[in-house]
């Protein structure tokens, strides 16, 4: 709801500090709830007259996988809208039948812009007009995604025409390049659905309304215990979403199905009882598994990842140290993974799906994916040991070695107790190895 108010905000120009941007983009990890909320901003602009068109990418889609319908339908919506806009693209056309197989510049200056500049000329607004473009990363041709932004950025440069774009897509490594160009920063407002915009409230309410739903429907809802579910059960779904609705949407399409008892479809996914012969998560492994096929070295990705996976104070500059990468190797290496991992100005890496680490642990669920937590815990010891080995300093100490794990918040922390003589000291390895 704050995303959606700061769009409509941004839309009515009534934000001084946002006043001059047109192009907004809207990202955050996979299943984050981007699409929902370009639906949910579509409707409402749509309701106060905002609207000129939307344009949904979809990869599985082969309509909507490519940008060479883009420009027709916008167009299209917009002539549905305004009759005046028909007879403009009509003699466009007429005058042009080629038009759309030219590029993306020309068929939206040809077809939108030129045509859009007559008709409002006379015709003032109190609001810019909004055009949403959803799904962007899903778009397939690299080349026409580039194309697409570079369009758009020259659009809201030179047109005096007043639109305003909502660009939505996952931080892939392409768009976030294109995006943090100098250039473009002063037409730009960003949104990130993550930090600033945590949602665990807002899922718990549609975790509440959809088990309610559930409770009052189901074919076997005599057979479900009351009350249920609690409050704890909802909380522990919500934290473990970590703000990424696919989570509780996930959990929610398993716990629903007509041919089981809902609340013992809710304990397999709490961990409560064994998992029935479906599991609970197969479209966030389906996801998963899509996402690191798509790695030139998936083994050294996954290698990567299992340190935020286990520890919460480790920055790229360790990693690169315990796994003998150059300096920089790490923030390359992830730069394809925005949807599911974020690396911060410090070097931290922000897991932005905390059930990411579920799925490399669980043979059953990553399949050829699969890595041993335990083992991959005595791998990094291993390495730090081989570090600290060739340092002269820490050579002579070792005399007798004990090794702890601590539970901080959820992330293992190694310590290695060293003595000599009488003297006994603990230090914190791998923060403090460097």
């Amino acid at each position: 709801m704050a995303v959606i108010q700061a769009i409509i905000d941004w839309i009515a120009e009534s934000e001084e500090e946002t006043r001059d941007k047109d192009i907004t983009w809207l990202t955050g990890a996979a299943g984050a709830g981007k699409s929902a909320i370009g639906r949910s901003v579509c409707e409402r602009c749509m309701q106060e007259g905002l609207l000129l068109a939307s344009f949904f990418f979809g990869s599985n889609d082969p309509t909507r996988n490519h940008s060479r319908s883009l420009v027709a339908t916008i167009v299209y919506q917009i002539c549905c809208m305004n009759p005046s806009m028909r007879q403009a693209v009509s003699t466009a056309v007429e005058n042009d039948p080629l038009i759309f197989a030219r590029s993306l510049r020309d068929q939206f200056s040809t077809l939108l812009i030129n045509p859009l500049s007559s008709i409002f000329s006379n015709e003032p607004r109190s609001a810019p007009q909004l055009i949403v473009i959803d799904g962007l990363d899903e778009c397939e041709n690299y080349d026409s995604r580039l194309d697409i932004l570079h369009t758009l950025v020259h659009i809201s440069t030179v047109s005096k025409v007043r639109l305003r774009f909502l660009v939505c897509s996952r931080p892939e490594n392409q768009i976030v390049n294109f995006f943090s160009s100098t250039k473009v920063q002063d037409t730009l407002f960003e949104i990130f659905l993550g930090y600033d915009y945590r949602s665990t409230e807002e899922i718990m309410l549609y975790l509440s309304d959809k088990f309610k739903a559930i409770k009052e429907g189901h074919i076997f809802k005599s057979l479900i215990p009351d009350p249920w579910p609690d409050e704890g059960q909802i909380n522990a779904i919500a934290i473990k979403a970590y703000g990424q609705y696919i989570y509780a949407a996930t959990v929610v399409h398993y716990v629903e199905s007509s041919r089981h008892r809902p609340h013992q479809r809710l304990d397999s996914v709490l961990g409560l009882r064994p998992p029935l012969k479906d599991l609970p998560f197969s479209q966030l492994d389906a996801l998963y598994t899509h996402i690191l096929s798509m790695a030139e070295d998936p083994g050294l990705i996954i290698s990567i990842l299992a340190f935020p996976a286990l520890y919460d104070f480790l920055n790229t500059h360790m990693i690169e140290r315990i796994l003998e990468l150059e300096p920089g190797d790490v923030r390359i290496l992830l730069s394809d993974f925005g949807s599911i991992v974020r690396v911060t100005s410090n070097g931290h890496i922000d897991l932005l799906h905390k059930t990411f680490a579920d799925y490399i642990w669980d043979r059953s669920r990553s399949k050829v994916f699969f890595i041993s937590r335990f083992q991959t815990i005595a791998s990094h010891v291993q390495h730090v040991l081989q570090i600290f080995s060739g340092e002269n300093w820490f050579q002579p100490l070792i005399m007798s070695m004990k090794m702890t794990w601590h539970v901080h918040r959820g992330a293992y922390q190694l310590q290695i107790y060293v003595q000599r003589g009488e003297s006994r000291s603990p230090f914190d390895v791998v923060p403090n190895f460097l």
